[in-house]
């Protein structure tokens, strides 16, 4: 992208107007006048492009908390969501981690989960598994 950028800035130089620069490239007039302002504050180092993404990266978290969440999790005193061992490890190391961040950890520890699922019929057993059956077929 910061060659598309640095082309602009030659185009201009060389005599031709923003809208022509604009058509060329498949920009916008007012993204040309958005490099030239970059190229005029900064330079070449204006012209760079944004990564984007987190400001100080993705952030790094100590595996031991994962480890020890393993041994919890093997204790089997319960059953362990994703949002249950978020819960789990915001209590214990006061770091909020998002779910999808836990999900790649258990995964890489070769854990899987079950997600919840809603039971039909609200909670009535004789009603499930007539569900199950295939119950709500025979009419």
């Amino acid at each position: 992208m910061k060659k598309t950028r640095i082309r602009a800035i030659i185009n201009i130089v060389e005599g031709k107007t923003r809208r022509e620069v604009a058509e060329t490239l498949c920009v916008t007039s007012d993204t040309i006048t958005n490099w030239i302002h970059a190229y005029n504050q900064k330079g070449l180092n204006g012209l760079a492009t944004n990564l984007g993404g987190r400001p100080g990266g993705n952030p790094i978290w100590d595996i031991s908390m994962f480890d020890t969440l393993v041994k919890e999790i093997n204790k089997q005193t319960q059953y362990w969501s994703i949002p249950l061992m978020q819960k789990w490890i915001e209590n214990k190391y006061k770091k909020d981690i998002p779910e999808s961040t836990i999900w790649y950890h258990m995964t890489s520890l070769n854990y899987s989960y079950k997600s919840a699922r809603p039971h039909p019929k609200e909670g009535n057993v004789k009603a499930q598994l007539e569900f199950k059956k295939g119950g709500l077929l025979k009419r």
